[in-house]
């Protein structure tokens, strides 16, 4: 399994993949609009390739972190992970997540955040957001919205997450950017 950036020629797959996930458009819609936006980098969007085929995705894209004071701070959020059905339970979302950790430790990130699965993501190392002092801007249990802090972060790294304009999407109040 190679994991490497996505290639412009399989964004429809990646769609794709994330449409069969997640049982509908609105990840694959997300991730759409990620890429048509400021906050798109493309080393940080990752697919598993298995036998020159994508297989899995991966995007991190820029989120604020406003704190109580007002000032906005550049962190990075995890969102959104997916796997094509028939190859899940394989290793390719854990290759996927650990690439990408490794990606954004060697470009300077303070952390990461992620909406997901409690009993998945601490694996890798998250913790409840909360216990840094991180809030999401919805409700959400306390368990499934988690932080990994990375080499580069401090305390003043808390407040309140803001979304850009594509996360819309998913339901998510968006603050941040365009």
């Amino acid at each position: 399994m190679e994991i490497r950036p996505e290639r412009p020629e399989e964004y429809a797959r990646v769609e794709q993949i994330h449409t069969l996930a997640f049982g509908g458009p609105r990840e694959a819609r997300v991730v759409a609009l990620v890429r048509q936006s400021p906050f798109y980098r493309p080393e940080l969007s990752l697919v598993a390739v298995v036998e020159g085929e994508p297989v899995g995705h991966i995007l991190f894209s820029e989120v604020g972190l406003q704190d109580e004071t007002g000032i906005m701070r550049k962190g990075v959020v995890l969102a959104p992970l997916a796997v094509h059905p028939a190859f899940q339970n394989l290793g390719a979302g854990k290759h996927l997540v650990e690439a990408g950790l490794a990606r954004l430790e060697a470009l300077g990130a303070p952390l990461v955040l992620v909406r997901g699965h409690a009993h998945y993501y601490p694996r890798f190392g998250f913790v409840p957001s909360e216990q840094l002092g991180i809030r999401p801007p919805f409700a959400v249990a306390p368990e499934e919205y988690m932080a990994k802090p990375l080499s580069a972060y401090t305390p003043a790294y808390r407040g309140i997450v803001r979304y850009p304009a594509a996360f819309a999407e998913v339901g998510y109040p968006v603050e941040y950017g365009l």
